[in-house]
């Protein structure tokens, strides 16, 4: 009676963490689509001398799944070429100037 017992406990266990695994990768795959919709959104104008570093820092460790959106707003500096490099450089973000970024932004309001 006693080994049944164990035995019993060992399969509700067993069954409870199989349960709990499925739980985890359903829920790991939701969350992936979830970030799938969610932009990071920056402006940005004559900042040439601290955005490499900051978009630099902002993505070390992390992966934005390409949603990470900068608009440069008519800048008079290297900013939008600065960007651009970073972008080049597979830093998984788009750069837009003013009027795209304008347009962007609206179509997320839409949705």
């Amino acid at each position: 009676m006693f080994d049944f017992l164990i035995q019993l406990i060992i399969w509700i266990l067993c069954i409870y963490g199989l349960f709990s695994i499925i739980q985890d990768c359903v829920n790991e795959n939701t969350y992936k689509k979830l970030e799938e919709n969610i932009k990071f959104v920056m402006t940005v104008k004559n900042v040439e001398n601290g955005i490499e570093e900051y978009i630099r820092e902002l993505t070390y460790g992390r992966n934005f799944y390409n949603n990470l959106v900068v608009i440069d707003m008519d800048s008079e500096d290297d900013t939008k070429e600065i960007l651009h490099k970073l972008e080049r450089e597979k830093f998984n973000m788009k750069v837009l100037d003013k009027e795209e970024g304008e347009k962007y932004l609206m179509k997320m309001v839409k949705n």
